[in-house]
């Protein structure tokens, strides 16, 4: 019984957890002394895009699985969103789905548009669902939790999926 409600309020949290991306990072920007050669300051191209798309991966997974997101906004943050809606209207309602939040763990680019994620689901500040692999694409220039990440996690709190799915 305490798996299948685990797995219940897991479904109901990722759903919940669709919502602002959070993007208040601090700030590791160092000054290099004056003295120091060009070279030893500019970073390549390749490394700021890794990390940047990282920021924008993590930012996209924290805000869609936040328990306190709106369901418009979750839509947005997950590919295929507006077929989820109907899943997504249903957990907002659910009290609780709103404690449901997630930490990344690990984010690996598979290229330019897709990404694979090492994530933990949490309800009320406790793992549910630890390490959880999901995938992340971009669209339209827009990093999105995948709809396999969801439909797996959907299947998992009904047992089915939606025909979004």
């Amino acid at each position: 019984m305490r798996t299948s409600l685990r797995r219940v309020v897991t479904a109901y949290g990722l759903a919940a957890l669709t919502a602002t991306a959070i993007v208040g990072c601090g700030d590791d920007e160092s000054t290099a002394p004056a003295t120091s050669t060009p070279t030893s300051v500019v970073a390549t191209t390749a490394a700021v895009s890794s990390a940047a798309d990282t920021k924008a991966i993590t930012d996209a997974y924290v805000t869609f699985f936040n328990g306190q997101t709106p369901a418009a906004t979750r839509a947005g943050l997950v590919e295929k969103g507006p077929a989820f809606q109907q899943a997504l209207d249903g957990m907002a309602v659910n009290p609780q789905a709103a404690g449901t939040s997630v930490t990344v763990a690990e984010v690996k680019l598979s290229d330019s548009t897709h990404a694979d994620v090492k994530y933990t689901l949490l309800l009320n500040g406790n793992p549910v669902l630890p390490d959880q692999s999901g995938q992340a694409l971009k669209e339209a220039g827009q990093w999105k939790v995948a709809a396999a990440t969801f439909c797996a996690l959907l299947a998992i709190q009904s047992g089915g999926q939606t025909t979004a799915c």
